[in-house]
Order: C-alpha cells, then structure tokens, then sequence
C-alpha cells in the first residue's frame, strides 16, 4: 500500500504532527520510530531522514537536532485548544503525565472539544491504542 505521506520542507504535515508528539511526550521514542518503520513501509519515496529517525538512540538526539536530522523544522500549525488536546491525548495514555502546558482538567476538556485531534492521532498512529 503506497500512501501519500506529507513529508517534505513546503508539505510536511505529518512529520510535524509525529513530531510534536514526541516532543510533548505524548508518544515515546520507539512508537515514532515504529511510525518511520511504517514510512518506509508504506512510501514509495521515502526521505532519506526517516532513515535517521530508525537509528535514533534517545529522543533528546532528536529534539536538540530536528534541523540538523530532517534539512528543515517541521511545524504543525494548531490553535492553543488544538495543542492543549494533544496534551490531553498524553494525560489519557499514561497515568503520569505532566505538561507545563495545559493541566490535566484542561488538556481533557480542550481534547472533548477537538475530536480531530485524536482522530488524527490514531490515523497517524494506528498501532497505538489509547
């Protein structure tokens, strides 16, 4: 199955939304490993930085070089209620969640309020259950 991915500097979508998971910590290093797994799965051209991805050995090795790693910073345009949802995402998954962003009661709500952003998410992500 080829899928039309949005991986590139003027169409990147996708690696920014993946991207600004792992940053919140929303998902861990190797579900957005095994999301560059499915890349070079399920693309017929695949970005030589999704390579690079696969062989990260720690998140922070990405977030302090995203540039350098993918040629440009990918940047997933949302609302603050979009990213306080996202953060909600992260309070559903795991128990001990914390972000210096929205609190629980707030990233919860904003979430209820923008059902895209988990529909999204579990399009982006389809082996995670949350």
């Amino acid at each position: 199955m080829i899928t039309n991915f949005h991986l590139t500097k003027d169409d990147n979508e996708d690696i920014s939304f993946a991207s600004s998971c792992l940053v919140s910590g929303v998902i861990t290093l190797e579900e957005f490993k095994a999301w560059a797994y499915s890349i070079v799965e399920n693309e017929k051209d695949v970005p030589s930085y999704i390579f690079d991805i696969v062989e990260l050995e720690n998140k922070f090795d990405y977030t302090l070089n995203m540039h350098r790693i993918i040629g440009f910073f990918p940047s997933w345009e949302l609302s603050g209620e979009e990213d306080a949802a996202l953060e909600g995402i992260g309070y559903k998954r795991y128990k001990d969640f914390s972000s210096d962003f929205a609190p629980r009661n707030q990233a919860l709500a904003a979430l209820e309020k923008n059902p895209q952003v988990e529909e999204r998410f579990l399009r982006t992500f389809p082996f995670i259950k949350i």
